[in-house]
Formats: C-alpha cells, structure tokens, sequence
C-alpha cells in the first residue's frame, strides 16, 4: 500500500490481541494496540487511527461506549470493526445502531478480518464532493462550509433535518438495489425543499438541506413525510421526522455554536424526540437556541464536572396522600454551577449516555445517595430512598457495584432503598444484569418501573423483573381530572400494578384536584409540586425530624 494506514487493536484478552497485532502487521498496516476502552480513548486521541479493531466486553469502558466516545462530534467518524464472543442479535443491532457495519465474531477467521479492515479503509477515502457512491447526496464538510459562509455575513438561512423513523428495522430488510432505490426516493422529495436542489448526508438514515427561500413561510405538506417502497413484491410504508431550525446568526446564543455543533445538537435532538414517537414534525427557534447550547455545554464539560464535584442531589419527598406523611424521596440530579446556568438532567443525562459516561454518574450518585440514606433512617427507619439507573449502567455493572457497597453494611440500609429502571432501559436487561439486581433485592432492595406507560415494556418483562413498584408518567396525571382518556388509563395501569402486587406511585402531581382524582382511583402514594418540590438534603430531614 502507498500510504501506510494505521490500525488500533483494543482487546482486553492478551492473547487475542497479540494474535491480531501480528496478523495485521503482517498485512502492511501500523498497529496500535489497548487493553480495553479507557487505554483505546486515549490511544485514540494520541494518534488519530485509521480503522478500530475492537472488543466489546471489556472492563471499565466497553466497545460500544468507546465507540460513541471517539466518534462523539466527529464529521467524520472513525470506522470500527467489532469483536464479540457474543453472536446474538441484541449485540449486533445495537452496533449497527452505532454506525457498526462489520461484526466478527470469536474464534476470529483472520481473512474475514483483514477482507474487513481494508474494505472500511477503503471506503473511508470517500469523496470530498459526495456522501456515498450513488453521487446523490452532498458530503457533510459542504453542508458545514455553506453555513459557516452565511455565518461570516450574518445571513439568516433555515435548516431542515430529515431522519427515517425506524431506519434500521427497514434497512435490514432491504436488498442492495432496494436500499439504492430508498435513496433516490429521499432524494427525490427532499430536493423539491432544497436551495439548489443541494441534500447532504448527515449519517445513516438522516439527510440535511438548507431550505428555499420561497418555502421557509410556509409549512411543510404531511404528505413530505409518509412514504412507501416495495420491498420483495410487498409494498411497505415508511415515515419521516423532520426538524426545521431558523439559523439567526445575529442570536448570541447561537453564535457560540459553531455549525458543525449546531448541526449536530439538532440531530440529536431530533433522534431523541422522535424516538417511539414516529412522524414528528420538530420547528425550533430562537427560545430552543439555549437547549441546544446546554446540550453541547453538557457534552464538553460533564467529565470534569464528575470529576471536580460540581453536581448536587437534592430530594424530592413521596408522600402518602391519605395520610399526608412523608414515606420516601427520590434522589434527583443537578447540575448548579455550570457556566451557561443550572442545568437539569434532560440536558447532561443524554449527553452522560452519549459519551459512555453513564455509569460513571451513576456510581458517583450512588456513593453520595448511601452517604444521604444513613443519615435519613436515623429520623424515618423505614423511608425509601429511589434512585433511577441508566440502560447504559444496568449494563455496565453498577448494580454490582452497587450490591458490593452494602455487602458489608451495618445499618442494613438495602431494605431503604429502591432502584428504579425506565421501561425503555429493559432493553438492556442480560442475564447478568438481572443476576446482579437478585442479589440487591436479597438484601431488601425494591425494584421500581419508572415513567410506566410510556416506553416500550412487554408483559413478559415485567414479569421477569417482578417489580415492587410502578412510577405512572407525569404525562397520565396532568390532565386526569379534565380528560376522561387519562384517568380511564390511569386506572387501568393502577389495576395491572394491582393483579402484579406493586404498589403504585404518581408523578407530576401538581394540584389538589388531581391529587383527589389518584386517590379516588385507588393510587395511594404521589410526588409533585403539590406536596414538596426538590430540596437539599438538610430541608429533607429537617421535615423527617419534626413530630
């Protein structure tokens, strides 16, 4: 090869490493090589590589999280080719939702790895004009160029993002000539909005255009985002999610967004808010300029943010509506001294996800909410202190570390306190996974499905987990006492958690009249601004200490 190319090898298993380095060292490619994730991140950002061979069960940080750290911002992302003992669906199309397109698995066959490894090379040297092979499609650095020039003149221009709903259920199930023909279909529609009849690629399934001038004023037709395709002589239907930012170069907020963040913070909002929830139209302005900020805020400073102890709990107290006393709280994230102003988690959590730091908060909430229950029981021995796990860390082994720091505990504070899981993160479950939270519910601990309702969650799995207790979205409570929908659903949902043995808990609860229309309906405890907002820990137990 004329230009030596630069492989990193990361492999917690010495052997197979060893193996692999000296197969493709043979090959003619430079190899680097790390025992797992944290060493590869580091290797990474030394020696910007080429290509990532890698493992994904690795201690401290694994394939999939060092994957989404290294290609975090990145215009254009380093390609991966994954290892795995594991040749289960679950772990491929979580790859693929990586942007994984080759996946080996153990005993490794060297020339499927090598065929693997110059392929990805290869079709990374992609065109500085074009996105892929069909010609279609403007590559990302374009897009970026146009709207750094109408930065430059504080031009105003208008954005559109376009994502297929569900893109990898369907691209699995299409041919190569079929995917070709999807791509001219979006193609095709998107062109008709685009100046210049110019469409960009921005990933897999997501596409970017700056929009005409003469359809910024007006909306954009439903019909732009329902669409069909025939897929083995069935005709099948297929949705977009469309995002439309007005880019007002003369906002402060949005000029400390360059374009390559700002692009990228709107996909990733326009992913998270479409996420079950197909077909959604998304028109961001000048008030949704400050999310998009803390977005990236948040990605750029949470690391030493963990580090440095900038975070805070506070708690807010769940309360038994008929008698009025307090029974629990929930352990709640902050983030106060962060320079762009308080930032909740809706902003720093995804962003903790995104960067394969999840587990890393999840352990540093764990150490102060132990710290914070100790001192709890002394005024209230039997109060419940939850907290709410990531899908990322049930998967990583925090609920191991978790049952680690209270093998060996005194106070028996186990019984104290209650996990809480959302339906989405279920998807995470593995044996090993549910192994680890046996072990914590032996020792007293509660098991708590969060925001039920909302996700994704299967009868099956909910009884797999066996639950103790079901947390109904604040979504269901806003308008019980005004939509007759709402409270017939709260009612059935109270009635399965019932048929389950779960006791019942209602967030959002804000006024008294819906907290009148839960206890006529049989749900018994509540958390919400009517009762206590968030409060440090000192004002917590002020309450539990008075008669």
């Amino acid at each position: 090869m004329s230009e030596q190319k630069t492989v990193l090898c990361v492999e917690d298993d010495n052997t197979i490493r060893m193996l692999i380095c000296e197969e493709l060292a043979f090959a003619g490619y430079q190899v680097l090589q790390a025992r797992d994730g944290v060493e590869g991140l580091e290797m990474v950002r030394q020696h910007s590589p080429d290509l990532v061979v890698c493992d994904i069960s690795m201690p401290r940080m694994n394939g999939f999280e060092l994957l989404e750290a290294v290609n975090l911002n990145d215009d254009d992302p380093v390609p991966f080719v994954m290892l795995t003992a594991l040749g289960d669906r679950q772990n491929q199309i979580r790859g693929r939702e990586l942007g994984v397109v080759d996946y080996l698995v153990k005993p490794v066959d060297f020339d499927l790895l090598l065929a693997a490894v110059a392929s990805r090379i290869k079709r990374r040297r992609h065109s500085d004009t074009f996105a892929d092979a069909s010609g279609q499609f403007f590559s990302r650095p374009l897009l970026l160029q146009r709207l750094e020039a109408a930065r430059r003149v504080v031009a105003p221009v208008s954005v559109i993002l376009t994502k297929i709903d569900s893109f990898l259920g369907l691209s699995i199930r299409l041919a190569p000539a079929e995917q070709q023909l999807l791509r001219s279909q979006v193609h095709t529609q998107l062109s008709q909005l685009a100046e210049s009849g110019k469409v960009y690629g921005w990933a897999d399934g997501c596409w970017a255009l700056i929009e005409r001038a003469d359809t910024q004023a007006s909306d954009i037709p439903a019909s732009m985002q329902r669409h069909e395709i025939m897929v083995g002589g069935v005709m099948v239907n297929y949705t977009f999610s469309m995002l439309r930012i007005q880019v007002d170069w003369t906002s402060p907020e949005l000029r400390r967004l360059d374009a390559s963040a700002l692009v990228e913070a709107c996909a990733l909002h326009l992913n998270f808010i479409s996420a079950g929830n197909a077909r959604r139209f998304i028109y961001l302005g000048d008030a949704d300029y400050h999310a998009l900020e803390a977005a990236r805020y948040a990605e750029r400073n949470l690391a030493e943010a963990i580090r440095h102890g900038e975070l805070e709990l506070v708690f807010q107290p769940r309360v038994d509506m008929a008698s009025g006393g307090i029974v629990g709280a929930e352990a709640l994230l902050r983030w106060p001294g962060a320079a762009i102003g308080v930032l909740s988690p809706g902003f720093f959590v995804p962003a903790a996800e995104r960067m394969g730091l999840a587990a890393e908060l999840d352990r540093w909430v764990i150490s102060r909410m132990l710290q914070a229950v100790r001192q709890m029981v002394q005024w209230a021995p039997s109060i419940v202190l939850s907290f709410n796990l990531s899908g990322q860390s049930l998967g990583a082994g925090v609920p191991a570390y978790l049952s680690d720091c209270l093998k060996d505990d005194a106070q028996g504070i186990a019984a104290n306190l209650e996990i809480e899981v959302t339906e989405t993160s279920m998807a995470h479950l593995t044996p090993e996974v549910e192994q680890a939270i046996a072990r914590l519910r032996e020792m007293g601990t509660k098991l708590a499905v969060d925001d039920f309702g909302m996700g994704y969650a299967s009868l099956a799995y909910l009884k797999r987990l066996r639950a103790e207790v079901i947390k109904i979205d604040r979504s269901f409570v806003t308008d019980i006492a005004r939509q007759e929908i709402d409270a017939q659903i709260v009612e059935g949902l109270i009635g399965l958690a019932r048929a389950m043995g779960c006791i019942v808990v209602a967030e959002g609860v804000e006024t008294a009249v819906q907290a009148e229309a839960l206890l006529n309906l049989g749900c018994r405890y509540a958390q919400g601004y009517y009762f206590y907002r968030p409060m440090p820990l000192d004002e917590l137990l002020a309450l539990l200490e008075a008669p």
